[in-house]
C-alpha cells in the first residue's frame, strides 16, 4: 500500500468542529488534508493547515514498562492502519522506533504524538550504541537477542490490559523486559514468559497490535495460561537490575548479558549433578539451569573454582574433554564468545582452573588455543609416555615422592611433568608395535605407513635379535605427535578443505611421511588438530595447501587467496597490496584454467615471504608458544604491525623484530 490522495468522502472532526461530509475535490484550498491509506478509518484523521500546527486527534495511554513499538503498533491501530504506514506518515520509519533512535521519536514529537519518559525508558536504543549493539535500561545487549523471532510475553498482563476495553489491538501492550531472553517469569503474576507468535520479518514481527488482536480470544480464553511458580533468587535479581538496584554481588561487575549467560553456562554443568545430558534441557526449563549457576556465580571465583572442582568428581576425564566435563561453557567460552571482552573474567577463571588441574599437552587445546607444551602430567597420560601400567607407575610414582597417596583416578591425579621428568625417563618401558600405534591414535595400517616412510623406528633394532615384541618407545611416540601439533589449530568439524592426513596423501598418491616432513620443516603451516578424536586421527592438513607444496604433478604455486589463508591472513586483499607495493613477491602466471594472467605464489615466492615477515600463526609455529600470549607480549612491548607507508596489511610482523624479542 502507498500513501496517495483520492477523492473520497470522509468525516473529519477538527479541533471539536465535525466539517460535512464531501468529496475530497471540494475540500477549501486552505485545508490540505494528509490522507494517509486507501484503507484508512474515515474519522479521526489528520489534518494540515498552512500553519505549523499539528493536531492529533487521540491519546494513547502507555502501559508500565511498555515499548516504543508497541506503543505506536497501538497508535497505529487505533487509526485502523499499520505502524509501517502509521511511521511513514510521521516522516520517519517504524524500524528506526524499533532500533529506538532519539530522532525517530523526535519525528513523532513534531506531529503531537508524545512518548512517555516511561516508554522510551523501557525501550532498547542504538542511540550511543555501538553498531550491532542496543542499550536498554543502562544495559549493552546484542542488536539480535533483543530483536529475536519469538515474541513472548505473560498472558495475565495482556489480559489486565483488557479490562474496561473493547479493542484489543489498542489494549494489549508489549513490555520491554520481555524483550530480555533470560527474563523467564512475570514477577506480577509468577507467571512464565510464553511464546505469544514468531515472525521472521522485523517491521512485522514488531506491529504488536495485529498479532495480539488475532491471539486476543485465546488469551481471554486461557489458552496460553500455564502453572504458576515461585520466582528464584536470580528472577529477582535480574529484574532488580532492569530497574536499576544493585544487590552487590560479584557477578554485578560484569555486563548483565554475559553475566547473564554465564550463570547458564555454568548451571547447564552442574546439571552433571543431576543427569547424564545437561545440554538436552529445553528454554523452558532454563530458569532452574541459571538459578543453578546464579548460586554458585553471585559468590565470586573461589566458589566458582570450587564448583568446577567438584564437576571434575563426576564420572569422565580428562581425555573424554572439557566439552563433556564443562558441558555448554567450555564451547560457549572457547569459541562462541572468544573475541567478545565482556566474557574475558570467566574464560580466565576456566583458563586457570585447567592449567591447574589438567594434564594437557601438545596436541591438545586450551580454550580454542593449541596447547604448546606440556605443564602437567597425570598417571594415566605418564602410562601412556612410558608404557608402563598405571597401577605401577603410580607406585613408582608414589616411592619416588612425586605424587602422594589421594585417592583421585589415574586421569586426575596430577603432577608437575618436568619435575617428574628424570623419574619417567627411568621407569620407561618398551612396548609393542599394536600399543606403540593405539597410542599415538594411529590405526595398524597407518602406523606400517610411518614405519615404511622412516617417520617411525623401533627402539631396539629387531624382534629377531632381541627376543621380544616390546621394541618401541612410548617417549618417541609422544614426541613424534608433539612434532606434528605444535601450533595446530582447533577444528570443531573438518570443512571447507579439510582432510586428513592420510585421505591427503592417497589424493595426491604419496605416502604421508612426505606431508609430515613438510608439516615438520614448516612448508605447510595450515594444521587442524580435530576435537572429535585424539592422536594420529586427529591430524588434518588444509589440502589445497598440500597439494601446491607436494604434489608431484607441475605446479605453478598458490593464488594468493589460499596462500593467504595458508599463513594466517584473513583477508587476500590484504596480501594482494602487500605485493602491489612491492614488499613481497609473486609470480604472473597463466591460469590453466581461465588462460588469463594471475599472480601466484611461487615456493621461491613463499620463501621469500617468510624470510621477511611472521604472522600470528606462523610465529606461534616457529616459536612453539600461543600467538595469543605472543601478541600480547608484543602490545605490551609497543611492537606495531608492519605498516611503512600507512597501508593496514593486518597482524603482520618484521621477522627481525620478532626473532630479536622472542630468542
Amino acid at each position: 500500500m502507498s500513501i496517495k490522495t483520492v477523492c473520497r468522502l470522509w468525516a473529519v472532526r477538527v479541533g471539536g468542529n465535525q466539517l460535512p461530509l464531501v468529496p475530497l475535490s471540494n475540500w477549501p484550498p486552505d485545508l490540505q488534508p494528509r490522507i494517509l491509506l486507501d484503507n484508512c478509518f474515515p474519522v479521526d484523521i489528520w489534518i494540515r493547515t498552512h500553519s505549523t500546527e499539528r493536531h492529533a486527534i487521540t491519546t494513547i495511554q502507555a502501559r508500565t514498562r511498555e515499548t516504543i513499538a508497541s506503543f505506536v503498533s497501538r497508535t497505529a491501530a487505533y487509526f485502523h492502519v499499520n505502524a509501517a504506514a502509521f511511521s511513514m506518515d510521521k516522516n520517519t520509519s517504524f524500524q528506526s522506533l524499533i532500533s529506538g533512535k532519539a530522532e525517530a521519536v523526535a519525528a513523532l514529537e513534531d506531529f503531537k504524538v508524545r512518548i512517555s519518559n516511561n516508554v522510551t525508558a523501557w525501550s532498547p536504543t542504538s542511540t550511543a550504541a555501538a553498531k550491532g549493539r542496543r542499550l536498554f535500561r543502562g544495559h549493552t545487549f546484542p542488536a539480535k537477542v533483543l530483536q529475536g523471532s519469538t515474541m513472548r510475553g505473560c498472558p495475565h498482563c495482556l489480559r489486565g490490559d483488557l479490562k474496561g476495553q473493547d479493542n484489543p489491538a489498542v489494549s494489549m501492550a508489549m513490555r520491554g523486559h520481555w524483550l530480555v531472553p533470560h527474563v523467564t517469569l512475570c514477577l506480577k503474576h509468577q507467571h512464565p514468559m510464553v511464546t505469544l507468535w514468531k515472525e521472521s520479518h522485523l517491521i512485522e514481527r514488531f506491529d504488536s497490535a495485529a498479532h495480539l488482536a488475532l491471539i486476543a480470544p485465546n488469551i481471554i480464553a486461557g489458552h496460553f495460561d500455564e502453572e504458576i511458580r515461585d520466582e528464584t533468587d536470580f528472577d529477582i535479581w535480574l529484574d532488580n537490575r532492569l530497574e536499576g538496584h544493585d544487590e552487590g554481588n560479584w557477578l554485578e561487575q560484569f555486563p548483565l548479558h554475559a553475566a547473564c549467560n554465564f550463570c547458564l553456562m555454568l548451571g547447564t554443568s552442574l546439571l552433571r549433578h543431576e543427569m547424564s545430558a545437561p545440554s538436552s534441557v529445553q528454554p523452558e526449563d532454563y530458569w532452574g539451569v541459571y538459578q543453578m549457576g546464579f548460586e554458585v556465580a553471585k559468590n565470586g571465583e573461589k566458589a566458582i573454582q570450587d564448583a568446577l572442582m567438584g564437576l571434575q568428581t563426576l564420572p569422565g576425564g580428562p581425555h573424554d574433554g572439557p566439552k563433556k566435563i564443562f558441558p555448554k561453557m567450555y564451547e560457549r567460552l572457547a569459541y562462541d564468545y572468544v573475541d567478545d571482552p565482556d566474557y574475558s573474567t570467566f574464560r580466565n577463571i576456566l583458563r586457570t582452573h585447567m592449567c591447574e588441574t589438567w594434564p594437557l599437552g601438545v596436541g591438545d587445546e586450551l580454550l580454542g588455543e593449541p596447547v604448546t607444551e606440556r605443564r602437567l602430567h597425570s598417571v594415566r597420560t605418564a602410562a601412556q609416555a612410558t608404557g608402563i601400567d598405571q597401577r605401577r607407575l603410580r607406585k613408582i610414582l608414589i616411592a619416588k615422592g612425586v605424587i602422594s597417596e589421594t585417592g583421585l583416578s589415574y586421569a586426575w591425579e596430577i603432577f608437575d611433568a618436568q619435575k617428574a621428568e628424570e623419574a619417567l625417563r627411568s621407569a620407561t618401558t618398551l612396548i609393542t608395535a599394536k600399543a606403540f600405534a593405539e597410542g599415538i591414535g594411529a590405526t595398524r595400517s597407518q602406523f606400517d605407513l610411518l614405519v615404511s616412510g622412516g617417520v617411525l623406528s623401533p627402539k631396539l633394532s629387531s624382534l629377531d635379535e632381541v627376543g621380544t615384541k616390546a621394541i618401541w618407545d612410548p617417549a618417541e611416540g609422544v614426541d613424534f605427535l608433539e612434532s606434528v601439533f605444535l601450533g595446530a589449530a582447533p577444528l570443531r568439524s573438518a570443512q571447507h578443505g579439510w582432510e586428513h592426513i592420510a585421505k591427503s596423501a592417497m589424493r595426491l598418491k604419496i605416502g604421508p611421511e612426505e606431508i609430515i616432513r613438510a608439516i615438520q620443516s614448516k612448508r605447510i603451516v595450515r594444521i587442524g588438530n580435530h576435537a572429535d578424536y585424539d592422536g594420529y586421527s586427529a591430524l588434518y592438513v588444509y589440502h589445497d595447501e598440500v597439494c601446491s607444496i607436494l604434489s608431484p604433478e607441475p605446479t605453478m604455486g598458490q593464488n594468493i587467496e589460499l596462500f593467504s589463508k595458508a599463513v594466517g591472513i584473513g583477508q587476500p586483499r590484504r596480501m594482494q597490496r602487500l605485493i602491489s607495493n612491492g614488499h613481497t613477491p609473486a609470480t604472473e602466471l597463466e591460469n590453466p584454467k581461465l588462460k588469463t594472467r594471475q599472480r601466484y605464489v611461487t615456493r621461491e615466492d613463499a620463501d621469500a615471504f617468510h624470510k621477511k615477515f611472521y604472522t600470528p600463526r606462523t610465529m606461534a609455529q616457529a616459536y612453539g608458544r600461543s600467538w595469543q600470549a605472543m601478541m600480547a607480549t608484543l602490545r605490551a612491548d609497543g611492537i606495531s604491525p608492519f605498516s611503512p607507508d600507512g597501508e593496514d596489511y593486518g597482524s603482520l610482523f618484521e621477522r627481525t623484530l620478532i626473532d630479536a624479542k622472542f630468542k
